[in-house]
């Protein structure tokens, strides 16, 4: 009895459901805007953040705010993540990842693999679909700082899938960046897998 018992314990671990972070109105992604969307226009559309840093350089000071939402089961599940750079209370960079149905940021890393320098960004989105990121020239974000120094704008698209309840911090990913100028040329690309941190910077 003991040991049926214990078995029942273990199964049911295996297939429930475990939500970590919170939900929040993800749906404003689409109407984010470079330059226009501000700190406080986040606050009240997406509510209060899983995770939010204030720093201060020598000539701006920045805004850091994360959202994450997940349902989990031990070995597998679904995770989003919304993540916002505002320099001067203005948004200057964002991006999100989802493995969610409803807005699952998935897209085509292997015709990413056909984009070259010199490319138009729209034969771009026609070809692997809608970004899931946008930001300011040069980049300030984690491993991508200093991407697209020369550029105009950075186009991001992050797909990502989670290990489960146990590896929840931690997205798998696929990421593909271009740099673009002020005429919309690509001038810069960046594409590998990596590992996308849900907490901490």
């Amino acid at each position: 009895m003991k040991k049926l018992t214990a078995l029942l314990l273990v199964l049911s671990v295996s297939v429930m459901a475990v939500e970590l972070g919170s939900a929040y109105n993800y749906q404003y992604n689409k109407k984010l805007e470079l330059d226009k969307t501000t700190v406080e226009d986040a606050l009240q559309q997406y509510g209060p953040p899983n995770e939010r840093y204030n720093v201060k350089s020598q000539r701006y000071s920045y805004v850091f705010l994360r959202y994450y939402s997940t349902d989990l089961s031990l070995f597998s599940g679904r995770a989003r993540m919304s993540y916002l750079e505002f320099r001067e209370n203005l948004l200057y960079a964002y991006i999100s990842v989802s493995s969610f149905d409803e807005d699952s940021t998935k897209f085509s890393y292997t015709k990413a693999k056909e984009v070259k320098v010199g490319d138009d960004i729209d034969e771009v989105i026609a070809k692997i679909g809608e970004p899931s990121g946008k930001g300011r020239c040069p980049m300030n974000t984690g491993k991508y700082s200093g991407f697209c120094k020369k550029g105009a704008y950075t186009w991001m698209w992050l797909y990502a899938k989670t290990n489960g309840m146990l590896n929840s911090d931690k997205l798998r990913a696929k990421a593909f960046l271009v740099g673009v100028d002020e005429g919309g040329k690509v001038i810069e690309i960046e594409r590998e897998h990596i590992t996308v941190l849900t907490k901490g910077r």
